[in-house]
């Protein structure tokens, strides 16, 4: 009897090892490359990791940081702050410039939302707030929200500090200091329990939502909650699971702490940001091969592959398919996408450039 019960023990490890090996992308192989019109390298911010665009002002906002550094040492206050930097999509031969934010204390940039204007207001539908997932130490974290002026200028207007900042990745803004956030993990760096969240596979990450006071934990169960995305009516919530490699829709119920699973994609590789196209797909960088990222993220010369993934979510069931793919030699560590006209720009976690191609 005993000898069964090992045996079924076992039999249940490897399974579960194997499914974790899977969705890690350990059995995908990258045979060639998908390309785009033309790409081009641009240097300056360092860990472009998130980006979002404003299509009125033509301007990309770049969460940038030196993560390496400052997150793999577990001692982020002994480094450089990180910043915003912006880049003028209206000129082809452009630059990406870093804001002077003007703020004290740390500063490590996550995951960036903007809060647009109305359309029929003064200011014509432009991006009028600069929300911004802020790690102050390796445990402690906020989101900085910052008012843009006409001029371009960002000016700190809050610091919003919540329990429910677990382990927040990236954000997404419904209102005036209202907004969806993720918790990638369900525990607090440095706690060991994240590497077995990890490598375990264990659905303890969440959503939460902030309703101008107070935090919410809205969703949970979720593995290695990532991006997220809603919808012009602010009745659909889009989550990306990154070790999952899956996608989920949720339809809002009576408030916005009421959400209800609606379906799930599995998009095979290890989704990151949302970011949203100008013909109502989601776009996102993603990470097919999750243990090849995980040696990235150690050193800069282990190249991880990386993926631009476009999601239509117009029907009734969600489809995906990959427009950019490429071996890690281009970029490493892929972590979002944003278009505006034709323009694509592909930003990940680590490296010192990210790049502008052609559709």
């Amino acid at each position: 009897m005993k000898k069964i019960t090992l045996f079924i023990v076992l039999s249940l490890l490897t399974i579960h090892f194997i499914g974790i090996a899977r969705d890690g992308g350990l059995f995908r192989s990258i045979n060639e490359d998908i390309d785009l019109a033309a790409c081009e390298a641009l240097t300056g911010p360092v860990g472009a990791e998130d980006m979002s665009i404003d299509p009125v002002r033509q301007l990309a906002y770049i969460a940038a940081d030196d993560r390496r550094q400052a997150f793999i040492n577990n001692s982020p206050l002994e480094y450089s702050n990180g910043g915003i930097w912006v880049l003028d999509l209206s000129k082809p031969d452009s630059q990406a410039k870093q804001l002077d934010i003007q703020m004290t204390g740390s500063f490590h940039p996550h995951g960036l939302a903007l809060r647009f204007s109305d359309k029929n207001s003064i200011d014509a539908g432009r991006a009028i707030e600069l929300y911004v997932v802020n790690h102050k130490d390796i445990s402690s974290h906020e989101v900085d929200v910052f008012a843009i002026s006409s001029s371009g200028e960002l000016k700190l207007r809050r610091r919003i500090s919540a329990p429910e900042f677990i382990s927040p990745n990236d954000l997404v803004v419904v209102g005036k200091d209202k907004f969806f956030f993720s918790n990638d993990h369900g525990n607090s760096r440095p706690s060991p329990m994240v590497m077995l969240e990890d490598y375990l596979g264990l659905p303890l990450s969440s959503v939460g939502y902030f309703d101008g006071a107070e935090g919410h934990i809205v969703i949970d169960n979720l593995r290695h909650t990532n991006g997220l995305a809603v919808s012009d009516d602010q009745q659909t919530l889009y989550v990306a699971e990154s070790t999952a490699r899956q996608i989920s829709r949720y339809q809002r119920g009576e408030s916005n702490t009421q959400w209800d699973l609606r379906d799930s994609l599995n998009v095979l590789t290890g989704i990151d940001n949302l970011e949203w196209d100008q013909q109502g797909n989601l776009l996102t960088g993603a990470h097919p091969r999750l243990f090849d990222f995980i040696a990235h993220a150690e050193n800069n010369d282990n190249k991880s592959p990386s993926e631009v993934v476009r999601i239509d979510v117009s029907s009734e069931d969600m489809s995906y398919e990959t427009i950019y793919l490429n071996s890690g030699e281009a970029i490493s560590g892929s972590s979002v996408a944003a278009q505006f006209n034709q323009q694509l720009l592909i930003g990940s976690v680590f490296e010192a450039h990210f790049l502008r191609c052609s559709l």
